[in-house]
Order: structure tokens, then C-alpha cells, then sequence
């Protein structure tokens, strides 16, 4: 199969439907927001719909959303591998998007640039048009759980970091026969490993830090041009 955007739009829109099956891993990184602090290691978060108590080593920031792993002791929840959400999910969140896949060219988002209905999809489609202009595309996939992949080819190759809701953060790189994958989190790692025959590739996992390509400014004064 060719190296093309159908084959990293099928990769993208088959990782974001594992989490989705009856053996999903509670191991896997959520979302929460802190609430409020308690006290210097204990804090209020919400997590979905629930407001509970917890413990954490690593001081949070009140307002701020992280993808965080949550194990129970002794009927307290401690959480743990902490990771600031970056901007662009929290925009992704907010936006409506009508199509179920969504790939970026420049004359579409300057079309959805001229329509935008507010000024967060303004600033949005100007992240992503600036991007364009790097050679960095985007992709998502908008099913009952969002997700986004930054993309850019090199030779025979796309390198990629991509977003979703419950398996956190990750990067990689795809080739016409391998898929490799970079997670800070062992729990993705091993999910995406069962359900490696999904992705008809050569799977290559290793855990490391991961990071996007661009991380979006909601400030339209802090965008280079």
C-alpha cells in the first residue's frame, strides 16, 4: 500500500477506536483538571464528572488539565505520571466539526479561516494554516472521542504525533511496512501492541517523552508568522 494520507488517516482512525473496546485498560492516562488545593500535596480534580480528593508528589497548577495515570490505595486515589495537556486539545474540545475525517490543505483552511464563527476556530485554523506553511499537516478524526495527528513527510516516511483521549500523547513514524510509536506511558504502549493485526504493519513500540509538532497560541500576538 502506498505511502499516502489514506493509510496514516486509517492508522490515526484505527488507534483512536482501541480504547473504545470491552477490554479497555483503566491503566491508561485520563484527563483531569485541578480544582483546588487542599494542602501542599493534596488536591480537589475533576475527573469526568466526579470531583474527588487526591494525593500528588508533583505540584499542580489550580485550572490546569493533565493526562495523569490514577491507582487506588486503601480507598484513596494517588495519581501519578503527570502531563500538561497541551493547548490544542483543549481547542479541539470546543470545536465543532462537521465531517468524520478531516484533512487540513491549505485551501480549505483558508475557507474555514474566512467562515469562522468565533475567535477560538479563528485562531485555530490560523495555527494550523501557519503550520502548513512549515510543512506540517493535520489530520483528525471526529467520532464520538476526537482525535488529531500533526503529520510531515521525510523521504520515504511520515513522522507523526498524535492526540487522543485515552491514550494519551504519542509519536512515531511510518514507513510502508513498519509503525513505529513513542509513549510515556507503558499502559498505551501495551494496549496498542494487542491490537498490533488491526494496523497491518510491522508495530515498533518504545517509551519515551513525546511532544507536538506545534503546539497552538491562543494569543494571536505570540503566533510567528
Amino acid at each position: 500500500m502506498p505511502l499516502n494520507i489514506s493509510k496514516v488517516g486509517k492508522i490515526l482512525k484505527t488507534l483512536n477506536r482501541v480504547h473504545t473496546t470491552s477490554e479497555f485498560n483503566s491503566t491508561l492516562p485520563v484527563k483531569i483538571t485541578v480544582k483546588q488545593e487542599l494542602s501542599p500535596i493534596r488536591y480537589l480534580i475533576d475527573l469526568g464528572k466526579k470531583e474527588i480528593e487526591t494525593k500528588s508528589n508533583y505540584p499542580l497548577i489550580v485550572g490546569k488539565k493533565y493526562f495523569a495515570q490514577l491507582k487506588e490505595f486503601n480507598t484513596k486515589i494517588q495519581i501519578s505520571n503527570l502531563r500538561e495537556i497541551p493547548k490544542i486539545a483543549e481547542m479541539l474540545e470546543k470545536i465543532e466539526f462537521k465531517d468524520k475525517i478531516i484533512h487540513f490543505t491549505k485551501q480549505e483552511t483558508l475557507h474555514h479561516l474566512a467562515n469562522a464563527n468565533n475567535k477560538l476556530e479563528f485562531v485555530f485554523y490560523t495555527n494550523i494554516l501557519l503550520a502548513l506553511n512549515e510543512k506540517i499537516h493535520h489530520l483528525i478524526i471526529n467520532e464520538k472521542k476526537k482525535a488529531l495527528m500533526q503529520y510531515k513527510y521525510q523521504k520515504n516516511r511520515v513522522k507523526f504525533y498524535a492526540l487522543f483521549n485515552h491514550l494519551g500523547e504519542i509519536e512515531g513514524e511510518i514507513t510502508t511496512d513498519t509503525l513505529s510509536i513513542y509513549s510515556p506511558y507503558d499502559a498505551t504502549l501495551n494496549l496498542i501492541n494487542r491490537y498490533a493485526h488491526k494496523l497491518n504493519l510491522k508495530l515498533i513500540l518504545t517509551k519515551k517523552e513525546v511532544k507536538p509538532f506545534v503546539n497552538f497560541e491562543n494569543n494571536l500576538l505570540n503566533i510567528k508568522a
